[in-house]
C-alpha cells in the first residue's frame, strides 16, 4: 500500500513538472506543435455560438452557426436565422450572402487580406504567420489544450465603407484555446474595443470528415 503510495506521488510529481515544463516553453515551440499537429488535418467542420457584446447599444447578440474548412485555403462562415449570412474565404477572396444581398470583396485589399489571413491561421492555418503582425503570448499549455493571447502590433485598418456586417475587423486583442490534439479550437474572443467584443464557443468540431466541395465555393 505504501509502494502504491509512493509510485502514485511520484508519477503526480512527474507529470506537474512536465506541465510545468511545457507552460514555460517559447511560444515558439508551442506553434512547431501545433503546425506538427495540423499536417494531417484536410477538414474541419461543425458548430459554434457567438456572442457578440456591442457597447453602444449595451447589449449582447447571440447567434448559432457552422464552419467548414478545406485546408489549405477555403473557410466557409455561416450563421443562421436571424442573422442568416454566410462568409466564403478563399484564395479569390471574401464572398458572402445574406437576406440583403450577396457580393465579394477582393483579396488584393490589404485590410481583407489581413482579416482573412488571421481568420484562417486561427481555426486551422498557420499560426506562425500571426506573428507578423500580432505579439503572442503563451497562457497555458497542459494536458487539456493550450490557449494563446494575440496583441495587435498596430491599429488595424478602417472598415470599408459599405462593407457587410461579419467578423470583427478591427481587432485589438485574441484570445483562443485548441484542444489536447491541438487541431480543434474550444473557443475564442476577440476585443475591439473596451466594451466591444465576440466570444466563440466551439462545438463538437470533426477532423477530416466530408465536405461537399459545391458548398465551399460562393454562389456565382
Amino acid at each position: 500500500m505504501t509502494l502504491s503510495r509512493r509510485s502514485l506521488l511520484a508519477a503526480s510529481a512527474v507529470l506537474l513538472a512536465t506541465r510545468a515544463a511545457r507552460a514555460s516553453g517559447s511560444i515558439e515551440d508551442v506553434l512547431a506543435r501545433i503546425a506538427r499537429a495540423r499536417f494531417p488535418v484536410r477538414t474541419l467542420k461543425g458548430p459554434f455560438t457567438q456572442t457578440r457584446t456591442i457597447g453602444l447599444l449595451s447589449t449582447d447578440v447571440r447567434s448559432v452557426g457552422s464552419l467548414a474548412l478545406v485546408r489549405p485555403d477555403r473557410l466557409r462562415w455561416e450563421l443562421a436565422a436571424p442573422d442568416a449570412v454566410t462568409f466564403w474565404v478563399g484564395p479569390e477572396g471574401l464572398a458572402y450572402r445574406s437576406q440583403h444581398g450577396q457580393g465579394s470583396m477582393p483579396a488584393s485589399s490589404a485590410r481583407i487580406a489581413a482579416a482573412l489571413q488571421d481568420l484562417h491561421a486561427l481555426l486551422g492555418g498557420d499560426l506562425a504567420r500571426l506573428a507578423e503582425r500580432w505579439s503572442l503570448t503563451l497562457l497555458r499549455d497542459d494536458a487539456s489544450g493550450v490557449e494563446i493571447e494575440a496583441h495587435a502590433r498596430a491599429a488595424a485598418p478602417s472598415p470599408a465603407p459599405g462593407a457587410p456586417p461579419g467578423p470583427p475587423m478591427g481587432v485589438r486583442t485574441m484570445r483562443f484555446a485548441l484542444a489536447a490534439d491541438l487541431v480543434r479550437p474550444t473557443h475564442a474572443l476577440l476585443v475591439e474595443g473596451d466594451r466591444d467584443q465576440t466570444a466563440i464557443e466551439f462545438g463538437d468540431l470533426s477532423v477530416n470528415a466530408p465536405v461537399d466541395d459545391s458548398t465551399m465555393h460562393p454562389p456565382a
